[in-house]
């Protein structure tokens, strides 16, 4: 019977714990994937910002640059277009005989030469051209820059809102509010 109760005492005692690991695997293994993701996205970071950036940069300053060039060109051609319709034409010069025959007298009379002063007040002394003409002319080439300009530098009719308009913008705006609500009442009876 002793060997009967020495058998019930060892079958009582408690399990021992498992060993326990030296080093953790799984969690190494992790922990250098990590590591090498983030270290990966510091160096595609360190690419856009030491290589790419500064190409698009440069792109976009010699397209700007470009763009301004041809802005300046348009209107030089239009400057020019509008000193072309307010051209004149003007009578060719006419010729001055040289050399013409007349009898001169021979003998030299003195005879006084009477001399005239116009005040610089005076109506005469005045330039003589018409007020009138000279701004009819001055309105005509304002109204041909700023046609043309407008037209050189009106903004492209183009875009979504142009093409799709705002009837259907506001359809669109409420179809997005109810998919909102009837996602959150989803979700909340699934939770139910």
């Amino acid at each position: 019977m002793l060997d009967d109760g020495n058998a019930l005492n060892m079958s009582e005692t408690p399990d021992a714990p498992p060993p326990e690991e030296k080093s953790n695997r799984t969690f190494l293994i992790v922990g250098g994937v990590m590591a090498g993701l983030v270290f990966l996205t510091l160096v595609c970071l360190a690419i856009y910002f030491l290589v790419i950036r500064p190409r698009s940069a440069a792109t976009r300053n010699a397209a700007q640059a470009t763009i301004e060039a041809g802005n300046a060109q348009a209107i030089q051609q239009v400057t020019l277009t509008a000193q072309a319709a307010l051209w004149t034409p003007t009578l060719p010069p006419t010729s001055i005989p040289v050399n013409t025959s007349t009898a001169v007298p021979r003998t030299a009379t003195v005879s006084p030469t009477p001399v005239i002063s116009i005040p610089l007040s005076s109506p005469a002394a005045t330039a003589t051209f018409n007020q009138g003409t000279v701004v009819a002319l001055q309105t005509q080439l304002a109204f041909q820059m700023i046609s043309t300009a407008a037209a050189i530098q009106a903004m492209p009719q183009t875009g979504f809102f142009d093409e799709v308009g705002l009837p259907s913008m506001i359809i669109l705006a409420l179809a997005l509010v109810v998919v909102i609500f009837l996602a959150r009442r989803m979700r909340k009876s699934r939770a139910k």
